[in-house]
Order: C-alpha cells, then sequence, then structure tokens
C-alpha cells in the first residue's frame, strides 16, 4: 500500500508531467506527496575564477536554497489547484540522485516519481541522467514519467 510518494521537481515540463501522474496515483492510493527539489552545487571546475573575481559558494548556495523554496512553492501550487491538498516540499542541496535516494530513505517513501529529463539535459548527457542513477539506487519502486 502506497502511503507517501516523493517527487523529484525542478521546474521542467517532466517534472510537472511527474507531479501530474503522482498526484493520480496518490489520490487513488490515499497517499501523500512530497515533493523535492535538488539544486546540484556547482563543481570545482565549474567555478569560474577570473583575475581577482571568485565566487562565494556560500552565497551560491543561499541563492539555490531560495530558487529551490520557489520551485517547490509553485509546485505545491500546481498540486493543491489540482484539489489536492496532501502535500508538502522541501530543498536539499547536493548531488540530485544521492540527495533524492536518501530523503526517499528518510521518509520512508513507497513511491518515487520522476521525470525522465529535468533542466539539465546537456550534463546528463555526459554524466548519466538522475532518473537512471535513482532507479539503480532507490530503497522503493520507481515510476519515470515521460
Amino acid at each position: 500500500m502506497t502511503k507517501l510518494v516523493l517527487v523529484p521537481v525542478d521546474g521542467s515540463a517532466h517534472a510537472r508531467q511527474a507531479i501530474d501522474f503522482a498526484v493520480d496515483w496518490a489520490r487513488g492510493h490515499d497517499a501523500k506527496l512530497h515533493l523535492l527539489h535538488v539544486p546540484d552545487l556547482p563543481s570545482a571546475s565549474e567555478l569560474a575564477f577570473v583575475d581577482r573575481y571568485s565566487i562565494d559558494v556560500s552565497k551560491t548556495t543561499e541563492r539555490l536554497e531560495m530558487i529551490g523554496q520557489d520551485i517547490v512553492a509553485e509546485a505545491m501550487d500546481n498540486v493543491r489547484a489540482k484539489d489536492f491538498e496532501a502535500v508538502e516540499g522541501s530543498v536539499s542541496i547536493g548531488n540530485p540522485a544521492q540527495q533524492i535516494v536518501d530523503k526517499a530513505k528518510d521518509l520512508k517513501a513507497d513511491l518515487i516519481v520522476i521525470g525522465s529529463r529535468g533542466m539539465g539535459d546537456f550534463k546528463s548527457l555526459l554524466v548519466g541522467s538522475v532518473s537512471h542513477k535513482v532507479m539503480q539506487h532507490a530503497p522503493c519502486t520507481c515510476v519515470v514519467v515521460r
């Protein structure tokens, strides 16, 4: 029996489709939703250092957290617009696949519903898709929505 569905969100069309699927699933199974946004911190190779200017990673983290909260709030509004109120959300910063798997374990999620592609299509081509990594390591059933 499904009691909690974890839905990673990033504002992409695939994430919105995953939300639609998850709401229908949760409604039919009397389950709750947890929406999770995981911004990935830039790696050292992605941080640009030019002359005497550098990027303040602590400010970057704060900014990613704020943007993440906005993404989760918008996704929660979309869920509530479908007359579904059993929803909560959070933001975790770090490696997206690992954070999703860890959150699923922490929440004892019964199901993860994830979009097949997110906002980082180019990067995922280089390092493998988040949805693929989540499916390999998740502690529960995963549904990948296209």
